[in-house]
């Protein structure tokens, strides 16, 4: 079962100690979204798989679905040798680390929710229609700026002379994954709210007052929804966080992963 679902897969495996799953988000990836935790970290090993067409994983061949994704997961956590463990989900990861913990109760320790897409809102839907019709017609880099400036927050965005603004550009281009529209499609039909009610491990939600992205309401269901979750917001943050708010968001989830890791 676990071989049949990671395989042609591309699963990131760092660190050492106790095992953290790691999900990750529409056209991102494990590295590119959990590099600051990863290298935070020296006692912790963070193992995650990079969904179809990002990273090496091809393609897939069949419209996504959270249960695969969270299936898979989990499956590249128990790889290692893991029996039980946290999941931390980023973006549309968020949904497929809850979809992971209900459906895996056995393994899952804990979740960790970051900028989550708790269910398709407004704003997520025309970034998403938007996102797929560009990508459809091939028009990647009008594409990268529209990444960019939903992405970042309006103080992150302010700060860029025009040059870092065309290697920011430059950047999501060459980084931008074959699958990307793809992920979005699924984003923009999510919705794991009626999972909510069924998840009984602590829960970290972390969300971007600023996100222009996920809806920062959207976010906080997370937070509502599942009992006893701690709810930690970062009031100028968009999305995508800054370096100096990745560093502060490093600190504040590896304390928690490290209470609930087996």
């Amino acid at each position: 079962m676990i071989s049949a679902l990671l395989k042609d897969i591309d699963v990131v495996d760092e660190g050492t100690g106790p095992v953290v799953a790691l999900a990750h988000g529409a056209g991102g990836g494990v590295r590119e979204n959990f590099g600051p935790l990863i290298s935070a970290a020296g006692d912790l090993r963070f193992v995650g798989p990079y969904y179809p067409g990002a990273g090496k994983t091809p393609l897939a061949t069949e419209p996504l679905s959270l249960e695969r994704l969270a299936d898979t997961v989990v499956a590249a956590a128990l790889e290692t040798g893991a029996e039980r463990f946290p999941v931390a989900g980023l973006s549309l990861g968020a949904a497929v680390a809850v979809t992971a913990a209900v459906r895996h109760p056995s393994h899952v320790s804990g979740l960790v929710l970051t900028v989550g897409v708790a269910r398709h809102d407004a704003q997520l839907r025309a970034y998403a229609t938007v996102w797929r019709r560009l990508a459809e017609r091939e028009d990647f880099d009008a594409l990268a700026e529209l990444m960019l400036h939903a992405a970042g927050s309006p103080a992150a965005l302010a700060a860029l002379s025009p040059a870092d603004h065309a290697e920011a550009v430059r950047q999501i281009r060459q980084g931008y994954p074959a699958g990307g529209a793809a992920h979005a499609e699924l984003a923009a039909r999510t919705d794991v709210t009626p999972l909510l009610g069924a998840i009984d491990v602590p829960t970290l939600v972390v969300v971007g007052g600023q996100d222009r992205i996920v809806l920062p309401d959207t976010a906080r269901l997370f937070a509502t929804g599942i009992r006893g979750a701690e709810l930690v917001e970062y009031p100028g943050a968009g999305h995508i966080f800054s370096p100096p708010e990745a560093a502060r968001w490093a600190s504040d989830v590896l304390p928690f992963l490290r209470r609930v890791v087996a």
